[in-house]
């Protein structure tokens, strides 16, 4: 029998013991922001897959979004019925809700259709990055709205924060009534389109749909425990799934594109795998983590956004487009850090089931920064 030596053993002792001290210093306490950082790669996963689908030049005609969210949502509305199914002896009033809150549910569907196809549709003309950063106008425009409807108290740095916000969007859009066609960054090629006014008419939309997000934000917050919240994932997927299936029958020039090539049905597998471990990975993270840590983590995905582009598309922003960059996430920033010692609130800005960004809970206690 061969006796192991020694100077061996104590060294694998010695590189556990260094391994457990790793785990226990810096793995467990900070588990919740690992699931988080890999959840917003599952996003990033997803979102580009989805400007690949509705870009692909191998197609005459592009998958539309609403190709996307019709296919989507119905994944996701099947899962959340059998996931209420199974679990109905604890979830009342399955699978419509309490009947005091289902036009409450019905209006979030609504809303939050809104919020996902803003950022879909966006994709088709603007650079994943430039996409990205406009959704995080959310917390911004949601503090408006809960200060206008719910009457919470919103802050004059939130106010100044959202402005500041808006002109980094202009930069990002570069309207030519204003930037001039010299501009428009020509070394995009299929990453970003080159026509200013298909750029605004983006940037539109993904505004109306940020504004959408923060719709859901507040009818979610006013539904509060009323209603499970596996009820309001199911009536945003099925209104979003119903919405986009009329909206491919109704618009010619959203009409339906099969598939045509094995890479085409891979994006839309990876798009569900991708939707499907970013919601699991989500839910863990904010389960383990504390919210205001947790709102840091949803900066990486201007990260992922940007590795995306230059790897897949070989385009870096460009000098405006990294301007609007640094002015939206520079005042995002900087409204966190002169916010008061108070909790983040987590929860969806595009849709519920696909992204989560952190919300703030708008309550201020110095009354002389709050906008009367």
């Amino acid at each position: 029998m061969t006796e192991v030596p020694r100077s061996e053993t104590a060294g694998n002792k010695s590189n556990d013991s260094r391994l457990q001290r790793l785990s226990s210093e810096y793995l467990k306490p900070n588990i919740g922001l690992l699931y988080l950082l890999i959840s917003n790669l599952f996003n990033s996963v997803m979102v580009v897959s989805t400007k690949l689908l509705e870009t692909d030049p191998e197609l005459e005609e592009p998958i539309t979004p609403l190709q996307i969210l019709v296919v989507r949502m119905f994944i996701t509305y099947i899962g959340t019925l059998i996931y209420m199914l199974y679990n109905r002896d604890r979830i009342d009033h399955v699978p419509w809700g309490p009947p005091d809150m289902r036009k409450w549910l019905i209006l979030r569907g609504c809303t939050g259709f809104f919020g996902v196809f803003g950022m879909y549709y966006s994709l088709m003309y603007l650079s994943v990055p430039d996409a990205t950063i406009i959704t995080f106008l959310g917390p911004s425009f949601t503090g408006l709205l809960a200060w206008a409807i719910l009457r919470e108290r919103y802050s004059k740095v939130e106010a100044t924060g959202a402005l500041v916000s808006l002109m980094g969007v202009i930069l990002i859009v570069r309207p030519s009534f204003l930037f001039g066609s010299s501009a428009t960054d020509d070394s995009g090629g299929t990453a970003e389109s080159r026509d200013p006014h298909a750029r605004l008419v983006a940037t539109i939309v993904a505004l109306v749909g940020v504004i959408g997000a923060s719709n859901v934000y507040i009818i979610i917050r006013y539904i509060g425990q009323r209603a499970h919240a596996i009820m309001s994932v199911s009536y945003f997927a099925l209104i979003a799934c119903c919405v986009s299936l009329v909206g491919i029958c109704v618009i010619p020039s959203m009409g339906f594109q099969i598939p045509q090539t094995s890479k085409q049905w891979f994006l839309f597998t990876l798009i569900g795998f991708s939707g499907f471990f970013m919601q699991l990975l989500l839910t863990m993270g904010i389960q383990r983590e504390r919210a205001g840590r947790g709102a840091i983590m949803s900066y990486s995905q201007i990260i992922y956004a940007i590795f995306w582009d230059v790897f897949i598309w070989h385009h870096l922003p460009g000098l405006w487009s990294w301007c609007g960059i640094i002015v939206i996430l520079g005042s995002a920033i900087w409204v966190v850090k002169c916010k008061p010692k108070s909790e983040f609130i987590a929860t969806a800005t595009t849709d519920q089931e696909s992204q989560v960004i952190q919300m703030e809970d708008f309550e201020i206690h110095d009354d002389e920064d709050d906008i009367k």
